[in-house]
């Protein structure tokens, strides 16, 4: 069996990644009642009853449409469960670097270029999702090697002998509600810096937490080097 207290750690660093949410709740009080008075101008009736023209709605420009729709949540792959589909808005690290502050990651190696912005936000979220979806052979195709030796490494110790990563990752991970579900692949990525074999995309995550997901370069491709991103600021 599953030690109950490795579950519940991978379960906890799985749903920090998400950042907290909350829903804003507001009451509405009865306003105080007035005396009615009785109309005595007939123009001033005639007038009341006339339906006034209703106000345009305002439209939203291209732009808005686009990022309104992108943060629409609708259904995986699978059908099944709820997914918040990526966005890539960019803008580069300088805009989360703080003054005073630890910014060893917005400064880390340099900036990539949009192209390869686009490509490691499209890894990490189809991470995020795969994980979301069971699909944990898929996800386990996002991780590094050495993540994926880790994982292995602790199977051996919980004496489950010689399993592979997606049954590793699939015994860890709990079902979540779809709130969490959405969270969780909520990715606005806005920067990737990188130097070498070593990356951080960082992106927007729920409730616009920032976060830092380490990737590496294996065999040309850059795989996430940790099942969730770290928080910063």
């Amino acid at each position: 069996m599953w030690p109950a207290l490795a579950a519940a750690v991978l379960t906890a660093a799985l749903l920090s990644a998400c950042g907290s949410s909350s829903s804003d709740s507001t009451t509405s009080t009865a306003g105080e009642a007035t005396e009615a008075r009785p109309e005595t101008d007939v123009s001033s009736k005639a007038r009341a009853k006339q339906p006034q023209a209703k106000q345009p709605a305002e439209e939203k420009g291209p732009a808005e449409q686009q990022r309104d729709e992108a943060e629409q949540p609708s259904a995986g792959s699978d059908g099944k469960h709820i997914v918040v589909p990526l966005q890539v808005s960019g803008g580069g690290s300088e805009q989360f670097q703080t003054k005073g502050g630890d910014n060893s990651i917005q400064e880390y190696g340099d900036e990539g270029d949009d192209s390869e912005l686009n490509e490691v936000a499209e890894i990490v979220h189809n991470f995020y999702v795969a994980r979301v979806e069971q699909q944990w052979d898929k996800a386990c195709t996002y991780l590094s090697k050495d993540n994926i030796k880790q994982l292995e490494q602790l199977a051996a110790r919980a004496k489950q002998g010689n399993v592979d990563c997606g049954t590793v990752l699939k015994a860890f991970t709990r079902t979540l509600p779809p709130s969490i579900e959405r969270e969780i692949t909520t990715v606005d990525a806005r920067s990737f810096r990188h130097d070498s074999e070593q990356g951080f995309l960082i992106y927007y995550g729920a409730g616009k937490t920032v976060y830092a997901m380490p990737l590496r370069t294996e065999d040309g491709t850059w795989k996430v080097t940790a099942l969730v991103g770290t928080t910063l600021g």
